[in-house]
């Protein structure tokens, strides 16, 4: 088992999907191989239940079996009432067991990862796997300067896969179709976060962006996302509103790259074909894919988060 362990304050700006992004770039995409992750410390206490989710979903990227964060009272008024949970006495007997799910105060993990919640900076993914990594602030990486031939050689086929040039800053690139959905990233926290840097920002979709669309995790997110009136923001600026589904987290139906496109997307994973026979993916949050919609490029979201 495998702790990784994040304390701090996040800045501003800086949400769940970049954490994990940020540890997938540090233990790279076999770190977690044969472990369970336990993600824990004070960023995951503080966080909510749906980003935790995203968290989660996303320790397969890192290899592991499987992500867990402990039980506590924000999981539990989480599932408090919702469609199935137990009720009266059954739910009384599901939360002192419940409770019980958490890691010894004395546990031994077979390896412990940390990080400073203050050093993560919102995450671009510039290559055809997610721990291609690296802050908003960051420039493509320079194979020339990688010591390792292996790793020099996967840096050279990324970049000519992605086409990019080393020493690009990240927040050059520019983007063909922007895509805020996917099992990691569609909740209504995620539509919030999304509808909020659209709405602060006051633009449209940027005329280089050809599509820009938002596609909810379910229903029942699409309903609530509708009620507070979300919908119309994302609209009115230009965005496809999308019923719920897969679509073009794996290039599904017509929602697809055509070869070369470029995509800002909040899917999980961004290898070779993923979105479409020569399409080209960059991971991001919901708040930065909104932003690269309105910009054109990615930016970086912290100034006005």
């Amino acid at each position: 088992n495998m702790l990784v362990q994040v304390d701090g304050n996040l800045p501003k700006g800086v949400t769940p999907k970049d954490v994990v992004l940020a540890i997938i770039g540090k233990i790279g995409t076999a770190g977690g191989t044969g472990y369970t992750i336990e993600f824990a410390g004070s960023v995951f206490r503080a966080m909510s239940m749906e980003g935790r989710m995203t968290v989660c979903n996303m320790a397969i990227e890192g290899g592991a079996r499987a992500g867990l964060v402990a039980v506590d009272d924000k999981t539990i008024e989480y599932v408090r009432g919702r469609p199935l949970s137990p009720t009266g006495v059954e739910w009384d007997q599901a939360v002192d067991y419940w409770k019980t799910l958490h890691s010894d105060a004395d546990a031994v993990f077979d390896t412990v990862v940390k990080l400073d919640a203050a050093d993560i900076v919102p995450q671009v993914t510039w290559g055809t796997s997610p721990e291609m990594v690296l802050g908003v602030d960051a420039r493509v990486p320079d194979p020339d300067k990688e010591k390792d031939a292996n790793k020099r050689g996967a840096i050279e086929r990324a970049l000519t896969y992605m086409g990019l040039q080393p020493g690009k800053p990240i927040n050059d690139i520019t983007i063909d179709k922007v895509f805020i959905g996917s099992c990691t990233n569609s909740r209504i926290e995620d539509m919030r976060e999304a509808a909020a840097v659209v709405k602060k920002l006051g633009r449209k979709v940027a005329s280089n962006v050809k599509q820009a669309m938002v596609v909810p995790g379910s229903g029942l997110v699409k309903e609530q996302a509708e009620r507070e009136g979300l919908h119309e923001i994302f609209k009115a600026a230009g965005f496809e509103w999308r019923e719920p589904g897969c679509s073009m987290c794996l290039a599904m139906n017509a929602d697809r790259l055509e070869p070369g496109e470029r995509c800002a997307s909040t899917s999980n994973r961004n290898f070779e074909g993923r979105q479409g026979a020569g399409g080209r993916t960059h991971l991001v949050s919901p708040a930065m894919a909104a932003a690269a919609a309105l910009h054109g490029h990615f930016v970086d979201i912290r100034p006005f988060a």
